[in-house]
């Protein structure tokens, strides 16, 4: 892949969840930052990122 290039995977996310993929990495992968950050529980953090992991 060259440098710049955007994943195929990446690429077909809506720009929403693209950006909350960006911040759970940001996040170090944390949940409980998630869930702080977009004010909502934890669980509905953990169902948001198992819906994107389905479409991915």
């Amino acid at each position: 892949m060259a440098i710049g290039a955007v994943p195929e995977w990446l690429g077909g996310l809506e720009d929403e969840d693209a950006v909350f993929v960006k911040n759970f990495v940001l996040a170090s992968g944390s949940l409980k930052e998630i869930a702080n950050q977009y004010g909502v529980t934890y669980p509905t953090a953990r169902l948001r990122l198992d819906r994107l992991i389905a479409k991915i």
